[in-house]
């Protein structure tokens, strides 16, 4: 196997379950801006439970076997957090992970 192919496949390697940061979501079709909007209203409703509960980020940890450096860049809003990621966190701060779309068009 070549030295080329050896890296193309630890590169893929590499890509695998790793996080996808707002950077790298910045290049995509124009939703940078209402991204960076859902990802801070995440970070928010995060803080939010966690100051109910009275936890520190490193309680979250212990708690849901997170690292400390995924939670922190998740409440700074520099991950885009998995699904079973933010179930995680919602079970074990006692509350219910609810996800719902409203209508962003004008009421008359």
């Amino acid at each position: 196997m070549s030295k080329n192919e050896m890296d193309a496949i630890f590169e893929q390697i590499n890509k695998l379950n790793k996080p996808i940061s707002t950077k790298e979501q910045d290049h995509g079709e124009g939703i940078n801006s209402s991204l960076s909007d859902v990802l801070n209203g995440i970070s928010e409703e995060i803080q939010r439970v966690l100051d109910d509960n009275n936890f520190t980020q490193e309680d979250l940890c212990e708690i849901t076997g997170m690292s400390q450096s995924n939670i922190s860049k998740i409440l700074n809003g520099k991950v885009a957090p998995r699904i079973d990621t933010l179930q995680k966190i919602a079970a074990s701060t006692h509350t219910r992970l609810v996800i719902s779309f409203e209508n962003i068009e004008k009421e008359d």
